[in-house]
């Protein structure tokens, strides 16, 4: 099986809750699987910065433990890297007070920014796989069959 089209097949389900509800009201399997599959689109699309001054960026505070939950542990780390450069100051889950915030960072955290994004981007946790593993692992959860 494909699994990169396995997982596409999820996002594109149109019994596929976890874009449509709430963030708050979804199982934790359908919060991990959203948090990272936007976290992961991001990040590749537009690196870190892109990520937290897009709507993906709301769950930001989510998103290490999203990536524990499937495995991905040296993912996690750069994340963290990531947000704990917003400073004693976490990103705001709100998308327009974040990018108020990241509007006002040093110029040095965009250049580290891009320097984790590069590092997250060469994927040293099989993201591909792990997620897979974590969906069939939790199938109950998710609208598409074997």
């Amino acid at each position: 099986m494909d699994k990169n089209r396995y997982l596409g097949e999820l996002v594109e389900h149109p019994g596929a809750s976890f874009w449509r509800a709430p963030f708050e009201v979804l199982s934790r399997p359908e919060q991990v699987f959203r948090c990272v599959w936007e976290l992961e689109s991001d990040v590749s699309g537009g690196g870190f910065e892109q990520y937290f001054a897009n709507s993906g960026g709301n769950h930001a505070w989510f998103a290490g433990e999203a990536l524990r939950a499937i495995g991905a542990k040296q993912l996690a780390a750069i994340t963290a890297e990531a947000v704990a450069l917003f400073g004693a100051q976490a990103p705001d889950i709100e998308r327009p007070a974040r990018q108020h915030q990241i509007a006002h960072l040093e110029h040095p955290v965009h250049d580290f920014w891009e320097a984790l994004s590069e590092a997250f981007c060469e994927y040293p946790d099989d993201l591909t796989e792990l997620l897979y593993d974590y969906v069939r692992a939790h199938r109950d959860a998710f609208p598409i069959g074997d």
